[in-house]
């Protein structure tokens, strides 16, 4: 192989590790599924691949990924946008839970494609349980990632409806991973028996027409949840 040719091929493949590496990552929202009224509720957000145990610091995120917006919903469907902090690693912040049942963090954010084509979506989720009560109406975000109260069983919706055939990958804390398929209602049962954190991610590719305006040939979406269990 010549000179010329050799280069061609090596940037080839290393354009092909940035996209793969691209839709590996995802934004996680950490924090704990339990809190009290009035008590102050931590968290934080990291964008990583965990498969790899790679965690990238904030200057390294990709495209414009640090720009997404937070936003909580309360049993009664309030939506309250919340501002976390930027670290060297992660973005913090906190919230203090004003009603008894389920809240719901989420991001829903689609990252500047630059000069590629395909577009990127990120969505993460965390349930909160506070004492006994409602939970809000499902998300209506493009891919959202949800879960009954103390249960196994995970639900996927693309758009507002149920997702039958969709993929998720469950890493559980002995870093064993469960590949699963949602059933026609969109739903599928993990296994969750070890204590510890499960980072279940699904992820969903839809495909563009040839005549599509922006010139993207596809939007790779992905909904996160890191659930504790102890």
């Amino acid at each position: 192989m010549n000179t010329t040719k050799f280069k061609s091929a090596y940037l080839t493949m290393m354009l092909f590790m940035l996209v793969i590496g691209a839709q590996a990552h995802a934004l996680w929202i950490h924090t704990s599924s339990k809190s009290e009224i009035g008590q102050v509720h931590p968290y934080k957000i990291y964008y990583a691949d965990y498969h790899e145990n790679a965690i990238e610091p904030v200057e390294k995120w990709y495209s414009d990924v640090k720009e997404f917006e937070l936003w909580l919903v309360s049993p009664s469907g309030k939506k309250t946008k919340l501002e976390p902090t930027a670290t060297e690693e992660y973005f913090e912040g906190s919230f203090i839970p004003e009603e008894s049942g389920e809240y719901r963090m989420q991001i829903s954010h689609t990252a500047d494609p630059e000069t590629g084509k395909t577009s990127y979506q990120f969505n993460a989720y965390a349930q909160i349980w506070v004492g006994k009560g409602k939970a809000p109406s499902p998300p209506e975000s493009d891919l959202a990632l949800v879960r009954k109260a103390k249960s196994d069983e995970l639900q996927v919706l693309y758009k507002g409806k149920s997702l039958s055939h969709g993929e998720l990958a469950v890493l559980g804390p002995d870093a064993e991973t469960q590949e699963l398929k949602t059933g026609k209602k969109g739903k599928v049962k993990a296994s969750l028996e070890i204590k510890g954190t499960y980072f279940v991610e699904a992820t969903h590719t839809e495909k563009l027409s040839d005549n599509e305006p922006s010139g993207l040939k596809a939007i790779w979406r992905c909904a996160t949840q890191a659930i504790e269990i102890d």
